[in-house]
């Protein structure tokens, strides 16, 4: 059974009418208003919650000189990563070659890795130690370049609440990663130089590489510029609001004055008539 909501007298199933046996009140159009009014409620609420989402992302991008900046300066290390980092010379029989390192020569490096004889080197105990160190360099100037690019990518959460910290996290293990990329990269070239002699084997660093760090300084430094001096997110639901009462106020202001000039047409059309009858 079911209850009438206005008055809560019980309803047989099968009474099927609109209205109320006892008050005849409408059952289905009861309350119709105030379901009205919490949609509106929930809907201004979740439009409300989308406008923050936006107005936080166009903050994040836009939201000062030094948000624009930051986009620069956060696409410098994707981009130092294809400068020269590195070079390796190999001099020895039937091998002479000399090649610069940089992002594409790594990919292409992998890509055509020789894993028996990278297993074959990694036997051997003079040169396992080199082997692996070099393989730790390209993890991680590999990890490094991830960290940058998912650090650029997620930009537009800057202005979240932790938006800050994970700028900071990704940038800093980015700068971490190429450092230690570098260091291993000249450990594992001293390593393979001691094995198989200076005169065959050298690995150095290149002008890339130190632009590439500094490159990879810059997103630390103007993220904490921009903690020192945070982004204002202007709200534009509030900036909405402000529009509509301005609006608002206008349009009652427009039609006081309407009626004060229809009042004044009045009473000089009674004060007309007045003169005229009395004439």
């Amino acid at each position: 059974m079911a209850n009438c909501p206005n008055c809560g007298v019980h309803l047989k199933k099968t009474y099927w009418k609109p209205n109320c046996p006892n008050c005849k009140v409408n059952i289905f159009y009861h309350g119709m208003q105030d379901r009205l009014e919490n949609d509106v409620i929930t809907a201004e609420k979740s439009l409300n919650r989308m406008y923050d989402i936006l107005d936080r992302v166009k903050a994040s991008y836009i939201g000062s000189k030094l948000a624009i900046a930051r986009i620069v300066l956060s696409l410098l290390p994707i981009g130092a990563l294809f400068l020269p980092l590195g070079k390796i010379a190999v001099n020895m029989p039937f091998v002479e070659k000399s090649f610069n390192i940089d992002a594409l020569q790594v990919v292409n490096t992998v890509s055509a890795l020789d894993f028996e004889g990278l297993f074959g080197m990694l036997s051997s105990p003079s040169l396992s130690t080199a082997v692996i160190l070099f393989a730790l360099a390209i993890v991680f100037i590999a990890l490094g370049a991830v960290a940058s690019l998912v650090g650029f990518i997620l930009i537009f959460l800057s202005c979240s609440p932790k938006g800050i910290p994970r700028n900071l996290g990704f940038s800093g293990s980015a700068f971490g990663c190429y450092l230690l990329s570098g260091i291993m990269f000249l450990v594992s070239g001293s390593q393979f130089a001691s094995v198989l002699g200076a005169e065959r084997f050298s690995a150095s660093i290149m002008f890339g590489f130190p632009i590439l760090l500094i490159a990879a300084l810059a997103p630390i430094v103007i993220n904490l510029m921009i903690k020192k001096n945070p982004i204002v997110v202007v709200s534009s639901a509030e900036k909405r609001k402000k529009e509509i009462a301005e609006k608002a106020a206008k349009m009652a202001a427009d039609m006081e004055e309407e009626q004060k000039k229809l009042e004044e047409q009045r009473m000089i059309e009674e004060a007309y008539a007045a003169e005229h009858g009395e004439k």
